[in-house]
This record gives C-alpha cells, sequence and structure tokens, in this order.
C-alpha cells in the first residue's frame, strides 16, 4: 500500500491530483483545511496496489463541516437507492467494504499514520473499540453514523436473523469443544415439544464420555426418542425411521478442535446424508454453528475459516451470560454474512434460550458488562 499527502488549493484539484498519481482506486483517509492569506487543503490518500482495482470512478466524497472523510466507496458499486437489492449482492458489497477498509487501516499502521478523525467521529470509535467491535467495522459505522445514537440501528441493518419455520426438517448442531451443543439440543427439543412439534434427537457424539448418557437423560425426561449413530449409513438409516413419525430431529455433534482437518472432513462425510435418496426429499438437513459469546474474537474468526468449509445455514451464539463484551459476535456476523438462529443465555432447559430479532441483537452488541437475562 502506498500512502501519499497531497496539497492543492481545493479539494478537487486535491482529488485530480490523487487520481492522477493513485489511480481512481485510492482512499481518502483524512483532509484538512489550512487557513490563511493562501488558503488551501491537504489531503491524505492511499492506494493498495495488491488487491485488484475497481474501474468505477469514486464518488464524491461528501464534504464535512469538519473537513474529515473517512472513506470512500465506488459510485457504480452501489445500486440504486430505489431498487431493492438481492441478499447476495449486499453481502459482497460489505465484504468488498470490509477488505479495502482492513487494507487501508493496515497501511496506516505500517507507516506510522493514526486513523484521524474529528472529535464526535472519534467518540463513535472509542464506543464501538470499547465493545470488541474491529477497527475495519468501527471505521465504517463512524462513516456512517452521526453520533452514538445511531449505531444501533445502523448495525441492526448490517446482521441478518434466521426466520423461524414450522417445516419439516433435521438440524444439526456443530461447534468446538465445550460450546455446549448437547444442552442446546435439550432447550431447542422441549422448545419444540411446547410448541406441538413430534421431536427426536440423534447422537452423533460418541466420542466424548458420558455424552450418550447425558442426552439419554434429557430425552428420557422429555419423553422423546433417542438414537445413537456411530457411522453414516446408521445416520441415514435413523433419519429415515424418523421422517416417518417426526416433525423435527435434532442431531448432537462430537466437539473438536477446529483446526483438525480430519474433524471437519468427517463432518462433511456425515452431512452427505443430505444427498441420500431416502431422507433428501422428505427430511431436508440444516447445519448450525454453535459459538461460544465468551470466546475471543481471534478465536472465533480463526475458528469459521475451518468451519467454512462446510454448508452451515446458520450460527447460534451459546453462553451469552457468560460474556463481558459483545462485538465479536458482530465481527463474525459482519464476516461471514451468516444469519443468526437463537442465542443461550444460562444453563436452565428450555428457559435460557431466545430466538433473537435484530434490535435485541444489535443491543446485545453494544452491550458493555454481563449480560442482565
Amino acid at each position: 500500500m502506498k500512502i501519499k499527502k497531497f496539497r492543492a488549493k481545493s479539494f478537487s484539484e486535491a482529488l485530480e491530483l490523487i487520481k492522477k498519481e493513485l489511480s481512481e482506486d485510492a482512499i481518502i483517509l483524512s483532509t484538512e483545511e489550512k487557513k490563511g492569506i493562501r488558503p488551501s487543503v491537504e489531503v491524505t490518500a492511499a492506494v493498495d496496489y495488491d488487491s485488484p482495482g475497481l474501474q468505477q470512478r469514486p464518488e464524491e466524497g461528501s464534504r464535512r463541516q469538519d473537513g474529515d472523510i473517512i472513506y470512500r466507496k465506488a459510485l457504480n458499486s452501489s445500486p440504486s437507492l430505489d431498487t431493492p437489492r438481492p441478499v447476495n449482492i449486499m453481502t459482497n458489497e460489505i465484504k468488498d467494504e470490509i477488505v479495502k477498509l482492513r487494507g487501508a487501516i493496515e497501511g496506516m499502521r505500517n507507516t506510522g499514520y493514526e486513523i484521524a478523525l474529528p472529535v464526535r467521529k472519534r467518540m463513535v470509535m472509542n464506543f464501538l473499540r470499547e465493545r470488541s467491535v474491529r477497527d475495519e467495522f468501527a471505521l465504517r459505522l463512524c462513516d456512517k453514523a452521526r453520533d452514538v445514537n445511531d449505531i444501533a440501528s445502523l448495525i441492526s441493518e448490517d446482521i441478518r436473523v434466521k426466520e423461524r419455520t414450522n417445516s419439516r426438517r433435521a438440524v444439526m448442531l456443530i461447534g468446538p469443544t465445550g460450546v455446549g451443543k448437547t444442552t442446546t439440543i435439550a432447550k431447542l427439543s422441549a422448545r419444540a415439544l411446547k410448541e406441538g412439534r413430534r421431536v427426536a434427537v440423534i447422537n452423533l457424539d460418541t466420542y466424548r464420555i458420558g455424552a450418550v448418557e447425558q442426552m439419554r437423560i434429557y430425552t428420557r425426561i422429555m419423553g422423546i426418542p433417542l438414537a445413537v449413530a456411530s457411522s453414516v449409513a446408521e445416520l441415514r438409516r435413523s433419519l429415515h425411521n424418523f421422517s416417518k413419525t417426526r416433525d423435527i430431529v435434532f442431531i448432537d455433534t462430537t466437539g473438536r478442535n477446529p483446526r483438525e482437518e480430519a474433524y471437519i472432513d468427517g463432518i462433511l462425510e456425515t452431512f452427505s446424508v443430505s444427498s441420500g435418496e431416502e431422507p433428501s426429499s422428505e427430511f431436508p438437513l440444516e447445519l448450525h454453528l454453535l459459538m461460544s459469546a465468551s470466546a475471543d474474537d481471534a478465536f472465533m474468526i480463526e475458528a469459521y475459516r475451518s468451519y467454512r468449509r462446510l454448508p452451515i445455514d446458520s450460527i447460534a451464539f451459546t453462553k451469552v451470560d457468560e460474556a463481558v463484551r459483545f462485538g465479536s459476535l458482530y465481527n463474525l456476523m459482519l464476516t461471514y454474512q451468516k444469519p443468526v438462529a437463537y442465542i443461550t443465555t444460562g444453563q436452565t432447559v428450555p428457559d435460557d434460550l431466545e430466538f433473537t430479532n435484530h434490535q435485541s441483537l444489535a443491543n446485545l452488541i453494544l452491550t458493555k458488562g454481563s449480560f442482565r437475562c
């Protein structure tokens, strides 16, 4: 990345210099007006030569009273506001913005620059940093927010929530060790029973000592059938049998280190039952990734890099009651653009389970301190 300061008589003249020297892909990092006998403007811009260049013209940066512009997007990358945008286009735009911002921030750090923000924007940035929101995401929000009061609605627009459905299906839960898959299945099963659904459970966790017995206790209390499968063939057979009498089947899996490729390969093989002729048409299979809200941001991002090989339908966050900052949830949601299915807020079955919405998720992300049920 190349970063350079440009001085000119006017902002438009500075932009022309930037386009000429750094190309139209340049990112504006900050601007400053110089007053005096000969007034001028000083603009700091950057360009990343390693990323693919965009061929669109940059939009005209909105001039702020305080003289700072945080970042710029290509004009042609955003459809008209009057035209509804498909979700996949919106998610690609967000990912493109994030990549550019991350590159700009790294470039500034590597060359000794700091993010230059006016006072009000700096307050927003600090507010988000205190909640563990990553700099590139915080900077993106800063550009759109007038002040801290705008943040919740902006975050709400960014995140996706999985819509609940009563369709017949199987739901497989995966996640790192200790994330709470077995307890979450018990909560989901109890909630489904309360809603009048016919429920069954399949346990694939024959790796962990006592896992089958724990699930057997839960299912016995709830009065629902349990099948234990130790192979893909057994799973396919159990799913086919349950598809005749049940509305929904929850599948518990082994928790392992997500960096173990053999573990991910095993889940892929297990998930291949959805392509089997017998259960595929009658019992579609969903894959939910559970992540602990108390895990740090680096672990979440690194873990998902392994799990993204899998056809994940949605994310669920567990142990919300054990976390003290929730910006990492937003970081994960924004990076991988998966909808959130539910959150868990304690050990009580089935009460500590919430099918959340955009507003409550945004409020949670901005919470600082222990979650209060």
